[in-house]
């Protein structure tokens, strides 16, 4: 070798691969954003953007009612745990009868029985389960059975009424009724700021909700509206017509409340 000419000290490929090309001339002129570079589409099309939205205000919601959902599992399950320990009491004296064993184990059967039916009943959340025709006053009750803890802690009550019309009512998509309804009274969780009463009124074909507010309720409402904190992810009215339009709802919105009707 000439010592005139110096070693090299990398060693250079005899050529590249075209992508490899494209990925060092991104990086060698400082772009952060490769898949630009490469023309990868990493855009959404208008129908797959506003299901993925709908599909998000499910989420919130569904997490929301999670804890309570959670709760009704565990109560039967615990509940015959406790079974357990008594019979094993029972047979730990050694004086347990058939008499005296017959209503823990009966107890132990029936809520045991009630969790697998819980469990079941979970796939309805599924967004790809069968609809099953359910009970329109049965959708509604539901609803607030699990909404009810978490409205009593911003102060809000229900007052139900169901009319004759709707009491035997059925609803052959009772999920998209369910998330909807549920959309309604996380909707009004999250922008009453004072203590109320919510007056629910079920027909055949609507659902009308009336917030009412106390006098003292209205003396308070400025100074918990200034600490009141609103995310990101609150169901406003914006997500509350989405949702009723994903679901085939009329939804008529008021100063004082709102009406939700269906064919």
């Amino acid at each position: 070798m000439d010592s005139s000419q110096k070693p090299s000290t990398l060693s250079k490929p005899d050529k590249l691969k075209p992508e490899q090309t494209d990925v060092l001339s991104a990086a060698e002129h400082g772009q952060p954003n490769l898949e630009n570079h490469l023309n990868l589409d990493n855009h959404i099309n208008p129908e797959n953007q506003n299901h993925w939205v709908i599909a998000g205000i499910k989420h919130e919601i569904f997490m929301r009612v999670f804890p309570s959902l959670r709760h009704g599992l565990v109560g039967p399950i615990s509940i015959a745990r406790m079974s357990i320990s008594i019979v094993r009491r029972l047979l730990a004296r050694g004086d347990a009868s058939l008499t005296s064993l017959n209503e823990p184990v009966e107890r132990i059967d029936q809520q045991l029985a009630e969790a697998v039916l819980g469990i079941r009943n979970l796939q309805n959340w599924e967004p790809g389960s069968k609809p099953q025709t359910q009970q329109l006053a049965e959708i509604i009750s539901e609803g607030m059975a699990l909404m009810t803890a978490p409205l009593a802690m911003r102060e809000i009550v229900l007052d139900y009424v169901t009319e004759a019309s709707a009491a035997e009512q059925s609803v052959s998509n009772p999920s998209a009724l369910l998330y909807t309804w549920l959309g309604v009274l996380c909707y009004f969780q999250d922008s009453l700021q004072q203590a109320c009463t919510l007056n629910i009124v079920l027909q055949a074909q609507s659902l009308t909700v009336r917030h009412d507010v106390s006098a003292t309720s209205n003396a308070r409402a400025s100074g918990r509206a200034a600490s009141a904190k609103v995310t990101a992810r609150a169901i406003d009215k914006d997500a509350l017509v989405a949702l009723a339009s994903a679901g085939n709802f009329a939804l008529s919105l008021q100063p004082d409340g709102l009406e939700l009707t269906w064919d």
